[in-house]
C-alpha cells in the first residue's frame, strides 16, 4: 500500500477506533465504551479487504490467511470486550449480534472498502462466522464479493438453547443479548438477508464439521440441524435454486487452520452438499444433537 493511500485510510476512519498493526496485539488503553473498535492489518499491494469479527481471537486467527492471500484485514471488536491477549478470556464481552454494532461495522467497511479497492471478501470462524454472517445479512448493501462462514451457526436462539444456563457463554448470551426467543432471532442471521447477497453476487461459502469431536464438543450447536443446515435450506427456497455447502469430519477449526488461504482462492475441503428449493434438510448435512 502506497504512502498516499495509506494516509488516506487513516483520514478516511478518523471517527472509528483505529489500531494497525504495530504490534501483536491491542494495548489494554484500547478499550472503549464506543460499540465497535476496528483493527486493521496492512499488506502490500492489496488485492482486496478481507472482514473478520469477534475481537483479537478471532483476528489473530485470520492474520495469517490475510497475509497468505494479501487482503488488508479489518477486524471488528465489540467495544466493552477486554478479551485482549492471553488468559484474558473471562473478560470477553462479544458483540452477539448488537444492532448498533453491526450498523457503525457497516459503515467502516464501507469507508475502508473505498480506500482500498480491490474484492471484498468477510470470513469467520465459530464465533466469527456467526459475526461475520450477521453483519452481511443485516446490512447486505455492503454486497461482499465472498462471505465465508467455517465451523459456526446462524440461528443464535439455537446456539443458546443447546447451552447450560450456567455455561460462560450462555451468560454472556444472555447478558448482552437477553433470554427471550424473539430477541435471539432478531440477533440471528436472516435467511431473506443471505438470499438477497447470493442474488446480488456474493458467493456464499459454508463450510462446517460434523465429526463426533464437534458434535461433542458444542452439544451439536455448530453442526446441528438448526445451527446453518436449516438456515440454508430457506436460502434455497427463497431463490428458488439449490444453495451449496460442505461438510468435513475435522476438528473444530481445523478447516481453517489448515486450508484458509485454499478457501480464500476458491478451493474448499470437504463434501459438497446442495440444499435444494425443495425437500428440506438433506440427510449427512447435521450431525445428531
Amino acid at each position: 500500500m502506497s504512502a498516499r493511500l495509506a494516509a488516506g485510510v487513516v483520514a478516511a476512519l478518523a471517527a472509528i477506533v483505529v489500531i494497525v498493526a504495530a504490534v501483536d496485539r491491542p494495548p489494554p488503553s484500547a478499550l472503549s465504551h464506543d460499540p465497535f473498535v476496528a483493527t486493521v492489518h496492512r499488506v502490500q499491494d492489496p488485492v482486496g479487504l478481507m472482514v473478520t469479527s469477534g475481537g483479537w481471537a478471532y483476528c489473530e486467527q485470520m492474520r495469517p490467511v490475510a497475509r497468505r492471500t494479501r487482503y488488508t484485514l479489518l477486524c471488528g471488536r465489540h467495544g466493552p470486550d477486554g478479551y485482549l491477549g492471553p488468559n484474558l478470556r473471562s473478560q470477553r464481552h462479544l458483540d452477539w449480534g448488537d444492532p448498533v454494532y453491526l450498523a457503525r461495522f457497516a459503515e467502516s467497511v464501507g469507508v475502508l472498502r473505498r480506500a482500498v479497492g480491490g474484492k471484498l471478501v468477510l470470513i469467520g470462524v465459530s464465533y466469527s462466522g456467526f459475526g461475520v454472517a450477521t453483519l452481511a445479512s443485516h446490512h447486505p448493501e455492503l454486497r461482499p464479493d465472498r462471505l465465508i462462514v467455517i465451523d459456526s451457526y446462524f440461528d443464535l436462539a439455537a446456539r443458546r438453547r443447546l447451552l447450560p444456563d450456567g455455561h460462560e457463554t450462555a451468560r454472556e448470551i444472555d447478558g448482552e443479548a437477553g433470554t427471550s426467543p424473539a430477541a435471539l432471532r432478531r440477533r440471528s442471521v436472516g435467511a431473506a438477508g443471505l438470499a438477497r447477497l447470493v442474488r446480488s453476487g456474493t458467493d456464499l461459502t459454508v463450510i462446517w464439521s460434523v465429526s463426533e469431536d464437534e458434535r461433542r464438543r458444542f452439544n451439536g450447536a455448530t453442526c446441528g440441524r438448526d445451527a446453518s443446515a436449516a438456515t440454508l435450506a430457506r436460502v434455497a427456497r427463497l431463490l428458488g435454486r439449490p444453495v451449496p455447502a460442505w461438510v468435513t469430519s475435522s476438528k473444530h477449526g481445523r478447516n481453517l487452520w489448515r486450508h484458509g488461504a485454499r478457501i480464500v482462492r476458491g478451493s474448499n475441503p470437504g463434501r459438497k452438499i446442495a440444499f435444494a428449493p425443495v425437500g428440506g434438510v438433506p440427510r449427512g448435512s447435521y450431525c445428531r444433537s
